[in-house]
């Protein structure tokens, strides 16, 4: 196909997103003194992954979600810890879950844990292997956009931190916009903004079903999905083509 403009999503397509997660929450735990585990984690992802489904179906904010994910964690820590006095109160033993505040930890709010998460997350700047290059390859051919439904202030300094700051010259984030994907109007504001208003010269490339992919096809443009871990695409959503690598999408164009 005759493309013009290739729109990127940022998290899971180009950034580690996952690994940048994973040194945020640890450390925000560690900075207060809190106990952290791969269960603790498992339980904000599930969290976090609910809410951000939420604000793809235009449930919730933003700003409401990142506070809002640390208060249902801190909730859960809450209940895991009364569980397990309880069941040592008992001399039984307590059931596996997600391990308890210790006692003599402070008691940070979600607000507080939020500022804190963010400002560790904001450093992860990890590229995932082949984006550098494919990235290089396209910027000689195409228009490229990063798209992406991040928190501005995260996205903006871990791209500024990244070697893709230099390849990539626009930036689309949700929040700026106030759109978030899969609403096809922030691809049509991505378009409008970049001169391509030509829907047959755009591709969509990102790793969500749900936010890229259903984006893309609700805008009318063709979609690639970015699928490393080889899922199975849900029935009711085709994308145009599919991909496990990065270095594939030279293959595509």
């Amino acid at each position: 196909m005759d493309y013009e403009l290739i729109l990127l999503d940022a998290d899971g397509t180009l950034l580690d997103y996952d690994r940048a997660e994973r040194h945020a929450i640890e450390t925000t735990f560690r900075d207060f003194g809190l106990g952290f585990s791969d269960q603790i984690l498992a339980r904000y992802r599930a969290v976090n992954d609910a809410l951000w489904k939420e604000l793809e179906r235009g449930n919730t904010t933003s700003a409401e979600l990142r506070v809002e994910r640390f208060r249902r964690l801190l909730a859960e820590i809450c209940e895991a810890a009364q569980e397990s006095g309880s069941a040592q109160a008992s001399a039984q033993t307590p059931a596996p879950g997600i391990a308890p505040v210790p006692a003599a930890a402070p008691a940070p709010d979600a607000a507080t844990l939020s500022r804190c998460y963010l400002r560790h997350l904001a450093e992860g700047s990890y590229v995932i292997d082949g984006a550098e290059d494919i990235c290089r390859y396209m910027a000689q051919r195409y228009t490229l956009a990063i798209l992406t439904n991040g928190i501005a202030e995260v996205q903006r300094s871990r791209l500024s931190k990244s070697v893709l700051r230099d390849i990539i010259p626009h930036v689309i984030i949700s929040e700026e916009v106030g759109l978030s994907k899969p609403d096809p109007r922030i691809f049509e504001y991505a378009m409008d903004m970049l001169g391509h208003p030509r829907r047959e010269t755009v591709l969509m490339v990102g790793d969500s079903l749900s936010s890229d992919i259903r984006g893309g096809v609700n805008a009318g443009i063709h979609t690639c999905w970015y699928n490393p871990d080889g899922a199975t695409c849900r029935e009711d959503l085709a994308p145009t083509y599919e991909i496990r690598a990065l270095h594939e999408l030279r293959l595509l164009l």
